[in-house]
């Protein structure tokens, strides 16, 4: 499985007035589609799951620059939807799965770096979310 940067110069058409610009890392910027947040910035492939998880990583990235309360809400709607009963798994196993992404990242070394502050600051969002998705869920 590999994470690839789908860069966005003439994505689906999309003109420049269409995006926006976060800020990730210490240094970087990343370019986000304002409406197609399922499907763009980054690609997943090489896995029997690779469009699930392509979107599931695109819509988290795409909430970078938002307020906490969504990445909470995001949470409790991926928990929801998934076969786990313990929300303390599945907060870990979400952890688990972005370091395995951060570990998979292909493409040229800016690209690289790119991605790797992109997944970096989604987990540190993640983190910073846990306690109020929890108090949320409600589970062991």
């Amino acid at each position: 499985m590999f994470v690839v940067w789908k860069r966005p110069d003439g994505f689906r058409g999309a003109e420049p007035k269409d995006f926006k610009v976060v800020d990730i890392g210490d240094n970087a910027r990343l370019w986000l589609h304002k409406k197609d947040v399922e499907w763009f910035p980054f690609r997943i492939s090489g896995g029997w799951q690779e469009q699930e998880a392509t979107q599931r990583l695109n819509i988290l990235v795409n909430l970078i620059g938002k307020p906490n309360s969504q990445w909470v809400s995001r949470l409790v709607y991926e928990f929801n939807h998934s076969m786990l009963d313990d929300s303390k798994k599945f907060f870990q196993e979400t952890m688990d799965w972005l370091q395995t992404l951060s570990s998979s990242l292909k493409g040229d070394t800016w690209e690289i770096e790119i991605m790797g502050h992109a997944i970096s600051d989604v987990q540190k969002r993640i983190k910073d979310s846990k306690n109020a998705f929890l108090i949320k869920v409600k589970t062991k």
